[in-house]
């Protein structure tokens, strides 16, 4: 249960800071162009979607329901420009340095360059527009104790509802995590997703109810998913490079392969340790999460 010396958070207070975490990477996005403003700004709303789907029950169901599904909108057109920035940064740059003469890699890195001005002035434009600021104004509503069900005032059920959601996401872990001893793409990026929803909730939790183990346990599952880190941003380029490939003509076919290319190199350098992944995700495991 919650510790003695912690008393429970009410979910508009933690509402209230993911918006402010909103606001704050929307203006780091029209201020800063680059990797670091789109991540911050992806992450902010990956809080806003996971809030709003822990907290479903206390809150009005079309009001929910309509926000959870802008917020994912916002958040593919945030990752499209993230994940384009990720291409540049991690996987062409380091490939100019060493085929500096390569001319289907030079004509690659335009390609994203042009994608990624694209992609930016496109969500500038939305960030500015009548759609996102309904976006932000439905989710601010949020931040008010009154706009909550009554229920959300009983500390205990508010308490049962994040443990039961905990549970939940474990078990869809677990079950995921049977799949370790393949680490193939699909079932390492299955599992990668289900760890990310997992987390969370448990940081929700752990923020409305002060808990040792559960501060424990998300120490533990930290490790855990950064030893996937490079897993991740692999999924990313793969994903990437294979929607600019999907809009290639004919005329393309050394873009074509140079992607290709990259793809294979990139999976190959994730370099992930079955072993070591099956040791921490047994001892994460092990720890209750509450």
């Amino acid at each position: 249960m919650t510790d003695t010396h912690s008393p429970a958070t009410h979910p508009a207070k933690v509402m209230a800071d993911v918006m402010e975490e909103i606001n704050s990477a929307c203006a780091f996005v029209a201020r800063e162009d680059g990797f670091d403003s789109a991540q911050a700004l992806r992450v902010a709303l990956r809080r806003l979607r996971s809030g709003l789907t822990l907290f479903r029950p206390l809150l009005p169901v079309e009001h929910n329901k309509a926000l959870l599904e802008e917020a994912r909108w916002l958040a593919a057109e945030v990752t499209r420009l993230r994940d384009l920035f990720l291409l540049s940064q991690d996987t062409l740059t380091p490939a100019r340095v060493a085929l500096p003469n390569n001319a289907a890699l030079a004509a690659l890195e335009e390609r994203v360059l042009a994608a990624t001005e694209r992609a930016r002035t496109s969500l500038l434009a939305l960030l500015q527009g009548d759609r996102v600021a309904a976006l932000l104004a439905a989710a601010t509503e949020m931040t008010d104790e009154a706009f909550w069900k009554p229920v959300t005032g009983d500390t205990a059920r508010l308490e049962t509802l994040c443990h039961e959601v905990m549970e939940l996401r474990l078990d869809q872990a677990i079950r995921h995590g049977e799949t370790l001893k393949r680490l193939d793409p699909q079932s390492r990026d299955s599992f990668r997703k289900s760890l990310r929803k997992l987390r969370a909730t448990a940081e929700f939790s752990q923020t409305l109810f002060a808990n040792k183990k559960t501060k424990a346990f998300l120490k533990q599952l930290k490790k855990l998913m950064d030893s996937m880190m490079a897993a991740r941003d692999a999924s990313a380029v793969r994903a990437t490079l294979e929607a600019l490939v999907a809009e290639m003509d004919d005329t393309a076919a050394a873009e074509r392969h140079i992607a290709g290319e990259l793809i294979k190199a990139k999976e190959a350098g994730v370099g992930l340790d079955s072993k070591r992944l099956q040791k921490l995700w047994r001892a994460t495991i092990a720890l209750p999460p509450y």
